[in-house]
């Protein structure tokens, strides 16, 4: 496998979806899905329960209350839906998959990049805690974990009988 051959197919599939995202709306409905779970799941999960609040900065106002405590959620849902872009681009740039063996891929990995997103809403306020000082970090942290981390570990596993050779692993 050509390494500029593989950018190139990334970085194209990339931008389309790009905008096939924003034709379609997609992240956003992602972003929804995300909310609905997460707000069914903490309750269960970890005793927060989510409220949305309108919006008085014009960004995204998601709390997490228990009690009289309450959390603002750091994390822009539309924003962790992004880490659909490097997982799908991935998979489309990687050789030999085969039409019926992508779609499974896709199928795996947009359900575990869900699974990994929902993990992290779940997770937040036990991370986060009262906002201080690390809150900017551990946001940070997760960004990355969401967008770059979990995807590429996904295309890996998902891709690893293809990559074999090329990772010379056996």
């Amino acid at each position: 496998m050509s390494k500029l051959a593989f950018v190139a197919r990334f970085l194209a599939v990339f931008a389309l979806l790009i905008v096939a995202g924003w034709w379609t709306s997609a992240p956003a409905h992602y972003a929804a899905a995300l909310r609905v779970a997460a707000s069914v799941a903490s309750p269960l999960a970890n005793g927060w329960s989510l409220e949305e609040r309108e919006r008085t900065t014009g960004r995204q106002e998601i709390w997490f209350r228990r009690g009289t405590d309450q959390l603002r959620l750091g994390l822009s849902l539309d924003a962790l839906a992004l880490g659909l872009l490097p997982l799908l681009s991935l998979l489309a740039a990687t050789r030999g998959l085969g039409a019926a063996r992508f779609a499974t891929c896709v199928g795996i990995g947009v359900a575990g990049l869900f699974a990994l997103d929902l993990l992290v809403l779940l997770l937040y306020p036990s991370l986060v805690g009262s906002p201080n000082a690390v809150t900017d970090i551990v946001g940070t942290f997760l960004g990355l974990l969401t967008f770059v981390g979990g995807p590429v570990i996904l295309w890996f596993v998902l891709t690893f009988r293809e990559l074999r050779p090329v990772w010379k692993l056996g």
